[in-house]
């Protein structure tokens, strides 16, 4: 209870998204809970699975920002974004089930979470307590070039289906008419990623306020892809092990850049 008064409005409405967060993710494996084609339920089981992965992350750094770490506080932004960007799916394409309200829960609270200020992590304050600790030109380069990947693999994918006048083999096996990561990756996560990148490398302000909660964000949604990946997989679905390699990589590869924030640590107590 303690740790609950010391959290500030934008900070609680975050928990709440977490808390509505597990109770879906969980309901998720209530046999029959899920009215979708049996392709969607098995990946649901994964991205259920990975969830409540994230939900820990979300509640281990609202602790620590409760008790003033700035750390924790970009780690919150972090894990938050990884929840918002799952249910955007779960609230819009998921059939309605009994669970749609906690979708729209998850989203409700997390946004105006961000609306409320849990971003607003002052730039000054993060540069002179965690800037030092960031390996800004590997960081940097590797958001760049994640940030050009996985942007030409979606416009490669949206030009082909244009182009052919076919959706992608996904998406028809889904029954869906679009593929939200597209939306929200070339119209939010990978100019935010693009950005980052671009400020480190640039020695310019705001690009470790943007990094560090992009740090945690990548590895998380690529642990959540690995696990929907094998829930497919155990379902009977084609494994697809490049798949599983790149997100793997990513995942390793942000956690080891992102590890530079635990040093952070020291300075944060001064």
């Amino acid at each position: 209870m303690d740790v609950l008064r010391r959290l500030s409005i934008s900070e609680r409405l975050a928990a709440l998204a977490g808390l509505a967060a597990t109770i879906a993710s969980l309901a998720g494996f209530v046999p029959g809970l899920y009215r979708d084609p049996r392709v969607v339920v098995a990946q649901s089981h994964g991205y259920d699975a990975g969830n409540l992965f994230v939900v820990i992350v979300l509640g281990l750094a609202l602790r620590a920002s409760a008790h003033g770490s700035l750390r924790g506080r970009l780690i919150a932004i972090g894990a938050l974004g990884c929840l918002l960007y799952g249910y955007v799916t779960y609230a819009f394409l998921i059939v309605l089930n009994p669970a749609t309200l906690l979708y729209i829960a998850v989203l409700g609270c997390g946004g105006w979470s961000f609306a409320a200020g849990l971003a607003s992590v002052d730039e000054r304050e993060t540069e002179f307590t965690i800037g030092h600790h960031v390996s800004r030109r590997p960081t940097a380069i590797f958001l760049l070039v994640v940030a050009a990947l996985f942007a030409f693999t979606w416009l490669g994918q949206i030009i082909g289906s244009v182009m052919s006048g076919q959706l992608p083999a996904e998406l028809t096996a889904a029954g869906w008419p679009m593929n939200p990561v597209f939306v929200l990756d070339l119209g939010f996560v990978l100019p935010l990623v693009g950005l980052a990148g671009v400020r480190l490398l640039a020695g310019r302000r705001g690009g470790v306020r943007l990094a560090v909660p992009l740090l945690v964000f990548l590895p998380l949604l690529a642990l959540t892809i690995v696990a929907i990946a094998v829930s497919g997989a155990t379902d009977g679905q084609a494994f697809e092990p490049v798949v599983v390699v790149i997100f793997a990589a990513v995942a390793l590869m942000s956690t080891g850049l992102g590890l530079a924030r635990a040093r952070s640590s020291a300075a944060e107590r001064q």
